[in-house]
């Protein structure tokens, strides 16, 4: 019979632990997040592989394939003034195509159409 009333005590302890470990959720309100989605319509034939710029340095952030809609996910390297400039790198062709420099309030997301004719593509947030 003490080793029942042991083991409750013990499973009570431990489900007292786990509840007591999680942080207290505010009244309704979500933090948004760092990460950024980006929402990639490539209209074009080729593969692209999609990069941010900051500072003069890029970051591989993933890769569209052609003719594909992909949702890609930029995480921290964005965040701060909340400026952001893409760069999609054609497999396999020479010229790049890059949108304009962007801001992106947190909590939004970026859309991107890549055109079939490059000097089509469009950038926007929301």
């Amino acid at each position: 019979m003490w080793q029942l009333r042991v083991g409750l005590i013990g499973l009570l302890g431990l489900s007292a632990a786990c509840g007591a470990s999680r942080a207290p959720e505010a009244s309704g309100q979500v933090s948004p997040s760092n990460d950024i989605p980006v929402q990639i319509d490539n209209q074009n034939f080729s593969a692209m592989n999609i990069y941010v710029v900051r500072s003069g340095q890029r970051w591989l952030v993933g890769q569209a394939g052609g003719l594909t809609r992909t949702t890609l996910t930029i995480q921290n390297a964005a965040r701060g003034d909340g400026r952001v400039r893409l760069v999609a790198e054609p497999i396999g062709v020479a010229r790049p195509i890059a949108t304009p420099t962007l801001l992106v309030p947190r909590g939004q997301s970026i859309f991107w159409t890549i055109g079939s004719d490059p000097t089509m593509s469009t950038a926007t947030t929301g």
